[in-house]
């Protein structure tokens, strides 16, 4: 007889700031080295991006995998589902000829975004800045489980089990809610032909994945927004309806915690963040907020700030707000789902080191390294990072030396800038975990692997 198969294992990635950091283009270049990536929290409110030769590829709920046909993907149970937009992606992944069919698996005991969540959400969200795709409403509903003699909360299997009941129920609760009776029934029917293309994905087998790990399936959690938006251990309510910490992914990924092998964080060389909320290093403070919000509610985004400013002018005013604008144009620093201007800060260290700290992250991918080069076009010339305590006042700014553009490397093979070098160095000291990686722009041959030299582990 032969030897019995070893098992497999899991990693989890996480961001660790306030989303957007570049998990998804992260995923990707690791992919290769697993068997099966999956989602375990969060639902059409991801926005992860990957820049690829032939565009932008936008994922919501998809799995960031799906560039590597050997991959398979895994919607774990921690997850709700938004019919229409999964159905969507499926489609638009399938016009660039790439198939599912095979691949991805969906846990049946995921949660329903249903009609009246999204209109709740769009009714109340904006105060928070959500996205307004009704998540935060579900998950209340899932732990709500009743109003009153009817189930408030659905989940894939009570669609298998029974769609039409289960269909004639939302409609009702919706029509409660809302007294657009046309608009209810055109999102009724959306779902209802969206659910046509979902339900050959759904498994009931609870122990599905675990079954692949047993057989020696190598995983790849990819948590969706931060550590920072925890529901729990982010600052209430400015925080999103799901646990996004590491520990999470075997809850709702579905698989037993002894497989756990290691954490990876993702980071970035600026800050940002999306709505309302605590941000620390924001340039420009509450000026700057208030001016997001207020683009956000007006529906200005990207293409506005392009027609109205010059980044490399704005840089050169020596004013907190205006370097924050720069930033986020040269950056795009935009929503990936809804386009909105993100708020942009300093690296915040502090914030940095605790939340490394509190996920138990083992390694660290630094991304948009590529955006420091901005601070060579203004007049300190010099990269400025918030090292002191995050949030208390008088904060300890270190400035390292600024490089231009131009000594970005092209070529893997040519060396960093020995500016950028310097300051990797120092931050590797600074969170006492390695550096196993940046992003020195948004291409998929722009992440450059750090060596065991370069990466100066503590």
């Amino acid at each position: 007889m032969g030897a019995a198969k070893e098992a497999g294992y899991a990693d989890v990635l996480v961001g660790l700031q306030y989303g957007d950091e570049g998990k998804a283009r992260v995923v990707d270049h690791l992919a290769t080295g697993y068997d099966v990536i999956a989602r375990f929290n969060g639902g059409a409110n991801a926005g992860h991006t990957i820049a690829t030769p032939s565009g932008a590829l936008r994922l919501r709920q998809v799995p960031s995998g799906v560039l590597h046909p050997g991959v398979a993907l895994y919607i774990g149970s921690g997850c709700v589902i938004g019919l229409q937009q999964l159905a969507s992606e499926i489609a638009m992944l399938a016009a660039q000829g790439i198939r599912l069919d095979g691949r991805l698996t969906i846990s049946d005991r995921c949660a329903l975004v249903q009609p009246r969540h999204v209109l709740a959400d769009r009714r109340d969200g904006a105060r928070i800045g959500t996205t307004g795709n009704g998540i935060g409403p579900c998950y209340a509903d899932l732990a709500a489980r009743m109003r009153g003699a009817e189930r408030v909360a659905f989940q894939l299997r009570d669609l298998r089990c029974d769609e039409d009941r289960v269909f004639e129920l939302m409609t009702r609760q919706a029509m409660r809610t809302d007294d657009d009776g046309n608009d209810i029934a055109a999102m009724m029917d959306g779902m209802r032909r969206a659910w046509t293309v979902v339900r050959p994905f759904v498994t009931d087998d609870a122990v599905a994945l675990l079954r692949r790990v047993e057989g020696g399936a190598r995983v790849l959690f990819e948590g969706a927004q931060s550590v920072m938006l925890d529901v729990v251990h982010g600052v209430q309510p400015w925080v999103t309806s799901s646990h996004t910490l590491p520990a999470y992914a075997y809850v709702g990924g579905d698989l037993p915690c002894r497989y756990h092998r290691k954490i990876i964080g993702v980071a970035k060389a600026i800050v940002s963040r999306v709505g309302s909320g605590p941000l620390p290093t924001e340039l420009g403070g509450q000026r700057s907020e208030a001016y997001c919000a207020a683009a956000a509610h007006a529906g200005r985004g990207r293409a506005d700030e392009a027609a109205s400013h010059d980044p490399l002018a704005l840089l050169a005013e020596a004013d907190a707000f205006a370097t924050g604008v720069a930033l986020r144009m040269l950056a795009n620093e935009y929503g990936t789902g809804t386009g909105r201007p993100r708020r942009v800060g300093l690296l915040d260290v502090a914030q940095l080191r605790l939340a490394i700290q509190q996920a138990g992250v083992d390694e660290v991918y630094l991304n948009k390294c590529d955006s420091l080069a901005a601070f060579a076009h203004t007049s300190e010339r010099c990269i400025p990072v918030v090292a002191g305590e995050a949030g208390c006042a008088g904060q300890r700014v270190l400035r390292f030396p600024a490089f231009g553009a131009e000594a970005i490397p092209t070529d893997a093979g040519a060396p960093l800038p020995p500016q950028l070098g310097a300051l990797l160095e120092w931050l590797a000291h600074a969170i006492g975990i390695p550096l196993r990686g940046v992003g020195l722009g948004p291409e998929r041959a722009q992440m450059r692997l750090l060596e065991p030299t370069q990466q100066n582990t503590p």
